[in-house]
């Protein structure tokens, strides 16, 4: 008898032993997660904190449904996915329109890149200092009154035209 009391004290122990281990490396792998997801905050919100667009020079032809506007990267962060840049438009008395981009001019509601100058550095990407010409194709009708471009990083500037 005494030695089935020190057998199942031995497979307690044991056990307790496995399961602080287990409790342990869960707290660990999640203290890992966690810093890193912290980490990736910090560097996103350090680089929305380094970005700003200026839109300026907003021309607009009725004629061919097009809205031309150069936007400069005034902060100290590269903008290269223009791809998951949006903007916005809105006509007189309706709801703000989605416009995405295109790498095909001339589709409607969509925009595209014209120009990036001066575009030495790293070729089709906006760097701080450069200046990008966006064509918006709007739907024929009225022309829009008011647009706003966002970063994709979340950063955006808006003017009426």
């Amino acid at each position: 008898m005494g030695s089935a009391s020190l057998i199942t004290t031995a497979i307690a122990l044991v056990l307790l032993i496995i399961t602080a281990y287990v409790v342990v490396g869960a707290i660990l792998a999640t203290s890992d997660v966690v810093t890193m997801s912290q980490t990736e905050r910090f560097s996103f919100q350090e680089s929305r904190m380094r970005t700003s667009i200026d839109i300026f020079d907003i021309t607009v032809s009725n004629e061919t449904h097009h809205l031309n506007m150069i936007v400069n990267n005034s902060g100290n962060e590269q903008i290269s996915q223009f791809k998951y840049m949006d903007i916005y438009i809105i006509h007189s008395g309706a709801q703000p329109i989605l416009i995405p981009y295109t790498t095909t001019p001339g589709t409607e509601n969509t925009w595209n890149v014209s120009q990036i100058a001066p575009d030495i550095i790293h070729p089709n990407e906006l760097d701080p200092g450069e200046s990008v010409t966006m064509t918006v194709t709007y739907a024929a009708g009225i022309p829009p009154f008011w647009i706003k471009v966002t970063t994709p990083n979340g950063v955006y500037d808006s003017a009426y035209i």
